[in-house]
């Protein structure tokens, strides 16, 4: 069904930019077919797990040896080299979030307790001996780390860059043990190759922390690309400027220009307005020429036909009488048994969406044809008809399923044909679908929309966002998707996994 690739777009595109188009002569407005707004709140869950990518960053930052020389007196020269320093354990006691006009993304992260361990080598000579020796250190501290991030779009991707990574360290303290003369080495080194080590392991985490940072942003992407994509239509993401940092939120604006085969769709400018305001954690615009545009390449790709038979044709045409009364299609159809039948429904052309404050305008010209089924392959055509339809529809999201309800329904009947033992004209046939329409007809043929959206979602791994409060509103031509959200755990193991196993290889 064409909703397959509505409800793809419908649902975390603010996670994906693919690239910008800074050399357009057309206005940022008039290129922006999605727009993308996560508030500070939204900042705030995902805070909830920083801990983990700033332990991720540690645990695979890798250090340089550090060495060095020093001259002490009464003892002479003492020369000196730290290899093999690797992390052992580490905690993270308090993390915070948030945003800022000037600045982005600020993110300040106490009391980050980690274990270096390592191999020393150190030599000391006068004019007296000469004594080389090789001991393992452990190096105990404790840090304050803050930073500040901010998002552009360079070649391609989001760029994350590091402004701001400031480590304070509360406490770096030197342990060498298994050493008869570690006393005095111990404050030796830890006074004199203190400042060498705050240095070193800055440099390190806060480059570890850029990498992260734009591996996460590259895999969010990925991620991204997989959710919107199916198929040979794809919908992209590329930015039309760069994101907007500011107190409350970070917004993106996207082309949101749809392709089928690897082949454009023209689409019209869009309309999303340029003053909007948000109403929930994450909050997504999206305009009617992006939807139309899925709708035409799921026409192209034969997605929009409908075909019931069997135990769907009871459902769908059961009224609630007696099991003893015809249903309509067997009124319709006298003689013949349910399960000997077909029904497919498809459009005639590219249905039409139209976003207005009363709701979705849906206008579609479609084709109805009854078959009959015959295991001697001479199956015939019952019954055909080509009708027009105007229905509005209003979009909800609650307990993992999508609900579309519609709110009227106008249609017109314009060909008949029926087989000559029917003898169905066209006023029969608008008594019938007039009396399957009040039946809840209509209603019970938007259900396998539903289900089929709803299965898309969970396939596409929605449930993992916990979604909570969702909104769908329309307007003069564009749809606000707003919704408050869990964090994502499993991405982030994900995320988190992946790096491990690139790391290991």
């Amino acid at each position: 069904m064409f909703l397959r690739q509505l409800t793809t777009l419908f649902v975390f595109l603010a996670a994906a930019s693919l690239s910008c188009d800074p050399e357009s002569s057309a206005p940022a407005t008039h290129r922006t077919g999605i727009v993308c707004r996560f508030t500070k709140e939204a900042g705030l869950v995902f805070n909830q797990e920083t801990s983990d990518v700033i332990q991720a960053a540690f645990r695979h930052a890798s250090f340089p040896n550090i060495e060095g020389e020093q001259s002490i007196l009464f003892l002479g020269t003492v020369s000196y080299i730290f290899k093999n320093l690797q992390i052992n354990n580490m905690s993270v006691e308090k993390s915070d979030a948030d945003l800022s006009d000037e600045k982005g993304i600020l993110i300040s992260i106490e009391n980050v307790a980690a274990a270096f361990q390592g191999t020393m080598n150190y030599a000391y000579s006068n004019w007296l001996l000469n004594l080389n020796h090789s001991l393992d250190f452990e190096i105990e501290s404790q840090t304050d780390l803050n930073l500040a991030l901010t998002l552009a779009c360079d070649n391609g991707r989001i760029a994350v860059t590091v402004t701001d990574c400031l480590l304070n360290f509360d406490k770096l303290m030197l342990q060498i043990q298994r050493h008869k003369e570690a006393g005095w080495i111990q404050r030796l080194f830890t006074d004199f190759v203190s400042f060498t080590l705050r240095h070193t392991v800055k440099g390190q985490i806060c480059t570890e922390i850029y990498k992260m940072a734009n591996l996460l942003a590259d895999f969010t992407l990925r991620q991204a690309a997989l959710f919107i994509q199916d198929g040979e239509i794809a919908t992209s993401v590329e930015l039309t400027a760069d994101p907007v940092h500011t107190s409350g939120y970070i917004e993106s604006w996207h082309k949101g220009s749809v392709s089928y085969k690897n082949s454009p769709v023209a689409q019209k400018p869009s309309a999303i307005p340029v003053e909007r305001v948000e109403s929930r954690m994450f909050n997504l615009w999206v305009s009617e020429p992006v939807i139309n545009s899925l709708l035409f390449t799921a026409y192209q790709d034969d997605r929009l036909t409908l075909k019931l038979t069997d135990g769907d044709l009871l459902k769908l045409f059961e009224d609630g009488e007696s099991n003893n009364k015809p249903n309509i299609l067997q009124q319709m159809i006298p003689d013949v048994p349910m399960h000997d039948l077909m029904i497919k429904l498809g459009p005639l052309r590219p249905p039409v969406i139209l976003f207005k404050p009363v709701g979705t305008i849906m206008q579609a010209s479609v084709s109805v044809e009854v078959d009959v089924l015959s295991s001697s392959n001479d199956s015939h055509t019952a019954l055909y008809l080509e009708m027009d339809s105007e229905t509005i529809i209003h979009a909800s999201y609650a307990e993992r399923k999508i609900c579309l309800r519609p709110s009227s329904n106008l249609w017109a009947v314009k060909v008949v044909r029926s087989n000559p033992v029917i003898a169905l004209d066209e006023s029969k046939v608008k008594s019938y679908l007039e009396a399957f329409f009040s039946a809840g007809g209509l209603e019970k043929i938007i259900s396998y929309v539903e289900f089929y959206i709803t299965a898309l979602l969970d396939k596409k791994g929605l449930h993992n966002f916990n979604i909570t409060n969702s909104l769908m509103e329309t307007d003069e031509g564009y749809v606000t998707i707003a919704t408050d959200f869990g964090f994502p755990r499993q991405l982030l193991e994900n995320f988190l996994q992946n790096l491990t196993a690139t790391a290991r290889s």
